[in-house]
């Protein structure tokens, strides 16, 4: 019986990580599509997301299915618990993305001009996509010492996205005509804070699964 518990969990994770790594594609690939006004990729983007969604629900229904038939308890128990949330997680993330890639024609419909002073997010997504590849190493490998170190980087994405927003504002007040541009970076600003939020959620879960410790709020 514990060998195919263990079986089915391989399995499970094997999911998982491929999950993730479509997250991270979809994420990355939505951020292109902004930064390029490539219309099409934001579409594929958007159609793609079908696909997650639809393997989102297979990882919660082969989560439950391992919880009904083989009750586990204990360090077993919490590894499924962790695995449903990450699962969720991994899926909001994608959404953001799909919201990312939405910008990408009301910027198109801008003009090749869309603001006198543009916004460069390179900084924000570079920290936040390499959190989300690093998530999910500490996912695969349970280390709790790299999923720690992650939560720590949050702070440094909040900073950012404030920067950012304080950044739009002060350029929308010189610039009422630009305003829709700005408006869409706020949104994409608030974005990939989100997602950052969403990284540390599953590295939360990672040492919860590792140590049986709750740390989400360890800040109240």
């Amino acid at each position: 019986m514990k060998e195919h518990f263990n079986n089915e969990i391989r399995r499970l994770q094997h999911r998982l990580g491929t999950q993730g790594h479509q997250v991270e594609l979809s994420i990355q690939r939505a951020l292109d599509a902004f930064s390029t006004t490539n219309t099409e990729l934001a579409q594929s983007v958007i159609a793609d997301d079908s696909a997650i969604d639809a393997e989102e629900i297979c990882i919660e229904e082969e989560c439950l299915k391992i919880l009904a038939l083989y009750q586990p308890v204990a360090s077993d128990l919490r590894l499924v618990a962790a695995a449903l949330k990450i699962n969720t997680a991994l899926e909001r993330m994608a959404d953001f993305g799909v919201h990312i890639a939405e910008r990408v024609e009301d910027l198109a419909g801008l003009g090749s001009d869309p603001a006198p002073e543009l916004i460069r997010f390179g900084d924000m997504q570079k920290l936040v996509l390499s959190m989300l590849r690093e998530a999910l190493d500490a996912v695969r490998h349970s280390d709790t010492v790299l999923a720690y170190s992650i939560i720590d980087k949050d702070d440094a994405v909040d900073t950012l996205h404030r920067n950012t927003v304080r950044l739009c504002r002060e350029l929308l007040q010189r610039h009422a005509e630009a305003a829709g541009y700005y408006v869409d970076c706020i949104s994409i600003s608030r974005d990939l804070e989100r997602i950052a939020d969403l990284t540390t959620d599953i590295c939360e879960h990672v040492v919860y699964l590792e140590t049986g410790k709750i740390i989400r709020h360890r800040g109240a």
